[in-house]
């Protein structure tokens, strides 16, 4: 009898922590139901290291499908300047990202643009929208995120945050076959 009690005990206490990530998924329809929106959760004011977005349209005259993992490295506006040979000061261009996973694996893309965006504080950011496609959807749904590069800037993805990315990459997969 203990032992059915305690494999009870067990069994319930991994239910109520188990997480339904797709439930936390934002989700957006438009009124004639063609377009869709979908965002991992976050806050505004502080995003996250990477999230997922997916949307798409089932309008076949204007069709698209938008499925990116968004990086996101906070750092001071100045580190996106270089001196120029008159002495001013100009935005540098960045490119490249290396994405690398808890078996040390890595996804690789030299030439995508790192964006730079200078935020209303007066802080900045480094950002790069990855294209999620068929070519990494399996890695992006097998393997979790343990840190990432953009240009030179290096990023560490929590555990937590690597499981929920995971997770938000093959719930946003399940909506729509990937073209």
């Amino acid at each position: 009898m203990k032992k059915v009690l305690l494999l009870s005990a067990i069994f319930w206490g991994n239910l109520t922590f188990a997480q339904d990530y797709c439930k936390q998924i934002k989700k957006e329809v438009t009124e004639n139901n063609t377009s869709f929106s979908y965002e991992s959760p976050y806050a505004e004011d502080a995003p996250p290291a990477v999230r997922v977005v997916r949307n798409y349209t089932t309008n076949s005259d204007l069709e698209f499908d938008n499925f990116n993992l968004i990086f996101f490295i906070p750092c001071e506006f100045g580190d996106f300047l270089v001196k120029g040979a008159d002495g001013g000061e100009s935005e540098k261009e960045e490119t490249g990202i290396v994405i690398e996973f808890d078996d040390k694996s890595k996804i690789k893309n030299d030439t995508i643009m790192v964006t730079h965006d200078r935020r209303e504080s007066g802080s900045a950011a480094r950002i790069v929208y990855f294209a999620v496609s068929k070519e990494n959807i399996t890695t992006l749904t097998t393997k979790k995120i343990a840190k990432f590069y953009l240009a030179k800037a290096e990023a560490t993805v929590s555990p937590e945050m690597a499981t929920a990315l995971q997770q938000y990459v093959g719930c946003l997969k399940a909506v729509r076959k990937l073209p």
